[in-house]
């Protein structure tokens, strides 16, 4: 799993999560491609996530949802999406989410995220 934080995500949370689990992959949109596909449409990101094997970690609860069902009905896969809800999580509790993102890398690195959908829960 290489886990990409999308552009509503802090940058700095990839870093923390770097501190706790140094084997993580994970990076910032921003800086993802030279922050290339920085405002790109849903459907080109979650394509290009895809190809390059990337989990899409989002608070976008509203456009990608949507997408992730038009995809499903049109058979196109995706790397997986990992949904952020913001009645479990502020959009500025960067430690929560890196203690999070940290634990789930922990326990699920290993797995095929192809298609795969979760909500983040808070580490325990």
């Amino acid at each position: 799993m290489k886990l990409l934080l999308d552009e509503h995500l802090w940058p700095g949370v990839a870093e923390l999560v770097w501190r706790m689990r140094p084997t993580a992959q994970i990076e910032s949109l921003h800086h993802h491609a030279g922050g290339s596909l920085l405002n790109t449409d849903d459907a080109v990101l979650l394509g290009e996530a895809c190809r390059g094997g990337w989990t899409l970690v989002t608070f976008d609860l509203n456009t990608i949802p949507l997408l992730l069902r038009d995809m499903a009905v049109s058979g196109q896969e995706h790397g997986g999406v990992i949904f952020i809800s913001s009645k479990s999580f502020a959009q500025n509790d960067h430690a929560g989410l890196a203690e999070a993102l940290g634990e789930l890398w922990r326990t699920e690195s290993d797995a095929d995220w192809t298609n795969r959908v979760v909500f983040l829960a808070r580490a325990r």
